[in-house]
């Protein structure tokens, strides 16, 4: 086939972007803006005391280092978020505090798994951050919401650079580059739901792999709060869900082991034989839960990713089995009034009876 060349001339003309003034008095923070604010104060606040104690054991400078930022960083926009909170005289929530840790608990969890945990979730931080100030408008909402982003790229540089240094960084799966860009011309590249299937293509491998990533290291982080958790009610939530995970993580990994492709390392050595809890059962439950709840978002990312009709089917399975799951964490947290209410609509019905 004859390629042809085409030279395109570009003219760049420099664009200087335009500064508008707004009376912020005048705009009210939509619903939107509320919710990430709020949402961004309870996950800061679970990570201060996640932190503290991490921080407290750990004794190797370079993770010391990574922890002590973290840290600091969640800190500082704890202070910030308040101060946004009171400019809108918006209630500042309840959260987690000193009453949630105990620092002189011993570690729980290795210092390698409390580096690898605070780089994955701040993965996560980092999307969701990504998403607040592409909703927001308001000119302070998206000011702090840039200076969110700019921290955690932070954190995580610096953890992947401690964790390069000492190997211990995870590695994904390598698949051959190809000769030469090509299209589907057979509409069997859908596969089958039981018959024969291609072989899984790179955004299948990485959706697989970063979910199976997430439920290894919620793994290790249920493992561990079920060892030390007080309640007998939330330990058996805890276990329950460990079988959940294991069952799907070999549902996950025959999807990768067909094309010889590794799955994530287990991490469960990592946890230690501690039984005396560093955190409230409370804070254990309510992290566990809202983790869990991104799993099934991850499922549904995956869903609208996949071409492979059998692994389709699969992630949507396993994301109704996560969230009835995450609704029954749910109840618990309601029923022993630990769940903080989000802000809501004005309820009409009440207002006008």
């Amino acid at each position: 086939m004859e390629k042809i060349q085409t030279s395109v001339q570009t003219n760049y003309e420099k664009v200087h972007p335009t500064q508008v003034d707004h009376n912020l008095e005048n705009i009210k923070p939509t619903a939107t803006e509320i919710c990430h604010l709020w949402s961004s104060y309870m996950a800061e606040c679970m990570s201060i005391v996640f932190l503290k104690h991490m921080v407290a054991k750990s004794k190797d400078p370079s993770f010391h280092n990574v922890l002590q930022l973290a840290l600091n960083t969640s800190s500082l926009r704890i202070e910030s978020m308040e101060n946004l909170f009171n400019t809108i005289q918006h209630p500042i929530p309840y959260g987690f505090g000193e009453k949630d840790v105990d620092i002189n608990a011993p570690e729980l969890f290795s210092e390698e798994f409390c580096v690898m945990y605070t780089r994955f979730t701040s993965k996560y931080i980092l999307i969701n951050y990504s998403f607040a100030f592409s909703d927001c408008t308001r000119s302070d909402f998206r000011q702090l919401f840039t200076g969110f982003i700019d921290g955690t790229k932070a954190v995580i540089t610096t953890a992947d650079n401690v964790l390069i240094a000492k190997g211990l960084l995870p590695k994904q799966p390598n698949i051959p580059v190809p000769e030469k860009a090509a299209f589907i011309n057979n509409k069997g590249y859908y596969g089958s739901i039981f018959g024969a299937n291609r072989p899984i293509n790179a955004i299948e491998i990485s959706n697989i792999f970063n979910i199976m990533t997430f439920k290894r290291n919620m793994r290790a982080l249920k493992l561990g709060f079920a060892q030390v958790v007080k309640s007998e009610k939330i330990r058996d939530y805890l276990n329950r869900g460990l079988n959940i995970a294991d069952k799907q993580l070999d549902i996950l990994a025959s999807f990768l082991h067909k094309e010889d492709l590794p799955g994530p390392e287990t991490l469960d050595f990592r946890v230690t034989d501690s039984i005396d809890s560093p955190y409230s059962d409370r804070l254990m439950l309510y992290h566990v839960t809202v983790m869990i709840a991104y799993i099934a978002q991850s499922y549904g990312h995956g869903i609208t990713n996949t071409a492979r009709q059998d692994i389709g089917l699969a992630f949507t399975r396993l994301m109704i089995e996560i969230i009835k799951y995450v609704k029954d964490g749910v109840g618990i947290l309601i029923e022993n009034n630990w769940f903080e209410q989000i802000p809501q609509a004005a309820d009409r019905q009440e207002l006008i009876h």
